[in-house]
């Protein structure tokens, strides 16, 4: 199912829409995200759906000074854990250590330079930032039908916190 994930610029503190890839309403993005990171996916009516917290330890608040996020980033859908996710120890690329419990996901580039989360070859989920947008960033994702569409869809934003967001 294709998606567009839009988030606005001009705000307290970040907020994302949620559209379908026809461009209409399905989805909010509101929480915390100074310190631990903690944020939900709600529908229009903000009934909470899906949910993602992080763990602080002593590694992510130094880093935040280099102005690296290597928090680690859990996504629940109701009870069920989805996907776990950090930036590995690695200044120089953007490596990633990956716990879910459907497999050995792994996270690598499409041909297109989108981001990709892989399981036994097959693409889960494919995000794709666009450049340019007007009012702030945007993301087309592309998700397998057959997974978790909330747990992904959590899963780009909290890429988005790691690979995008400069800490000060």
């Amino acid at each position: 199912m294709k998606y567009i994930i839009k988030q606005k610029l001009i705000a307290l503190k970040p907020v994302y829409d949620i559209f379908t890839g026809d461009g209409e309403p399905l989805y909010k993005v509101k929480g915390s995200f100074f310190g631990r990171e903690n944020f939900e996916i709600t529908d229009l009516n903000g009934v909470s759906l899906a949910k993602c917290s992080t763990d602080v330890n002593l590694m992510s608040i130094l880093t935040q000074f280099l102005a690296y996020n290597y928090k680690k980033y859990h996504i629940k859908v109701g009870d069920q854990k989805i996907i776990s996710m950090a930036r590995s120890l690695n200044f120089f690329t953007y490596n990633f250590k990956i716990d879910s419990p459907i497999g050995d996901v792994h996270f690598g580039y499409g041909i297109s330079g989108s981001h990709q989360f892989t399981l036994n070859g097959e693409v889960l989920c494919d995000i794709d930032k666009r450049k340019l947008t007007i009012g702030g960033d945007e993301y087309h994702i592309e998700i397998d039908n057959k997974q978790n569409q909330l747990g992904f869809l959590l899963t780009a934003i909290a890429l988005d916190r790691i690979y995008y967001t400069q800490r000060s």
